[in-house]
């Protein structure tokens, strides 16, 4: 059984982000990850995970995120954010939901209304209404939509509108029914035309959930009706639809819009708001959607370089699977903005990388080791074998210089294989060559830096520079460096030395700590093959 928790850790270059593609993969869709291990094999696994990867993403049943300094609780779960209100010009401020918060709701979202009709969207338009006032009294409108298969209306009041045909009789009613000039940009005017005229039967509703939430997709079946119930007091203007989706609880705006909705009732959606691609995967036939909840995968890349109590906050217990929603010992917890209570779905998988040349094991939150399992990525040289450059065996280049890391720092500062995976496919023998001269130059060699603290000394050691008879094949040429066979214009050589610089009775005092790149080095064979003697 996989945790639900866990974090891959080890070294720059060992494969954690890599890995991370086929284990959410293979969690999110278990039975198709098997089916497609036994029919593909290497690359062509490869492409076929990513590719169901890339979907799993585009339907947010993936989420890929990176911890930095800056990540915050506000970025996770949820914070305020000023927004500008489109119809008054002023600032609004919102409640918004964090990555994790919209994650563990559409988690938890069950299709309580589906259609196993394939839907094609060619010729339909789409329209965003709302029903009713979500946090208010009128949260009843919509469930009595639900409940008669039709839409609702609150602009008009008890007015019939059946013998008005176009805009401006819609106008004219109006005035007579309340005894005053209306505008013809009166927003009452606009919504009920369009309601009664303009959308047509074979059209789609999106029923928002305030800006940046939807609870349900409708397709238009009928004209417009008037609901001539004496009980009633407004909305009375209705349309008949057939309910395709419904969701409890909503889903977030990025499960299908490109942008957060408008607080206007109705409006009509053009493809610059809503995304076809991923309005047509919400509306793909699909059985048993009222009683599956599909597993969902959040992964944090780099999840030791975030500050945890601050993004996490209060809500790190209920990480545990213990405290999971449904588990014996289950846990809610009251939101700081909104004031709801929130829960994690037991369908919610977290998947860390670490970087442990960052910060070892040892230095992690302690709440947060307590409610992750470990998988230990290692370098694995043996993946470079059979391939060489220079005459060089990669796997046992990469082995030697590991084991001397080792010794000198510890196992968290090796250097991963993945840096050396691009050149197994280079065939052509000089292009693998000038590969991996700038994979030293580029790459290798700054990681060093950063491992020793530009001990250049350390550094030369790691290559095996002392051994090399040449010193042009030297990487690192300091002050020890014999000269009388260094060859390389590169080089502001000789470097003066302590005495030219400062008196005698100073430069007794002084450690010559200075180093150049041997820019000559990296082109030599015989550069790398020292590595190895």
């Amino acid at each position: 059984m996989l945790p639900l928790n866990q974090i891959l850790y080890g070294p720059p270059g060992t494969g954690k982000t890599h890995a991370t593609t086929e284990l959410a993969v293979g969690i999110a869709e278990p039975q198709w990850y098997q089916d497609a291990f036994a029919k593909y094999a290497g690359a062509e696994l490869r492409q076929e995970v990513k590719n169901k990867y890339d979907q799993l993403l585009a339907e947010q049943r993936v989420i890929f995120t990176t911890f930095h300094q800056s990540f915050s609780y506000e970025d996770f779960i949820e914070g305020i954010r000023a927004n500008t209100d489109e119809q008054s010009g002023g600032i609004r401020y919102e409640i918004v939901d964090g990555i994790f918060k919209q994650l563990c709701d559409s988690a938890d979202v069950k299709v309580q209304a589906a259609s196993d009709e394939a839907i094609n969207l060619d010729g339909k338009r789409i329209w965003k209404m709302s029903l009713g006032n979500t946090q208010g009294a009128e949260e009843y409108i919509f469930d009595e939509c639900i409940e008669q298969d039709y839409v609702l209306l609150g602009y008009g009041d008890d007015t019939d509108f059946t013998n008005c045909h176009d805009r401006r009789a819609v106008r004219k009613l109006l005035e007579e029914k309340e005894g005053a000039a209306v505008t013809n940009n009166n927003y009452a005017v606009t919504s009920v035309n369009t309601f009664k005229n303009v959308m047509k039967q074979g059209d789609l509703i999106i029923v928002s959930d305030g800006n940046h939430k939807f609870r349900a997709i409708a397709e238009i079946t009928g004209d417009y009706e008037f609901l001539k119930k004496e009980e009633r007091v407004g909305y009375q203007q209705c349309r008949s639809v057939k309910w395709l989706r419904q969701y409890q609880p909503s889903l977030p705006m990025e499960r299908l819009f490109l942008r957060a909705l408008s607080q206007m009732t109705l409006y009509e959606l053009r493809y610059t708001t809503v995304d076809k691609n991923k309005l047509e995967q919400l509306l793909a036939p699909e059985k048993n959607q009222d009683t599956e909840r599909k597993p969902h995968v959040l992964i944090i890349d780099e999840i030791n370089r975030g500050d945890i109590s601050r993004i996490f906050g209060e809500l790190i217990t209920l990480l545990e699977p213990s405290k999971r929603k449904g588990a014996h010992d289950a846990q809610t917890a009251v939101l700081p903005y909104s004031k709801t209570p929130f829960t994690v779905p037991d369908n919610v998988y977290v998947i860390g990388t670490m970087n442990t040349a960052d910060k070892s094991l040892a230095q992690l939150d302690l709440a947060l080791r307590r409610r992750f399992s470990f998988t230990e990525m290692l370098p694995q040289p043996q993946l470079l074998e059979g391939v060489s450059v220079f005459d060089v065996d990669l796997e046992k280049m990469l082995t030697l210089i590991n084991q001397r890391i080792e010794v000198m720092l510890d196992a968290e500062h090796l250097i991963g294989h993945s840096y050396f995976i691009p050149l197994i496919s280079i065939e052509d023998e000089t292009a693998r060559q000038q590969a991996l001269a700038e994979l030293f130059k580029d790459k290798l060699l700054p990681l060093l830096q950063e491992y020793f603290f530009d001990d250049h000394q350390r550094i030369g050691w790691v290559l095996n520079d002392p051994a090399k008879e040449n010193t042009n094949d030297r990487f690192i040429i300091t002050d020890k460096t014999p000269r009388n066979t260094l060859k390389n214009e590169t080089l502001k050589d000789p470097l003066p030395n302590l005495q030219k610089l400062f008196p005698q009775d100073i430069a007794d005092q002084l450690v010559d700590r200075r180093y150049q790149i041997n820019e000559l080095a990296f082109s030599r064979p015989e550069a790398y093959q020292g590595i190895v003697r």
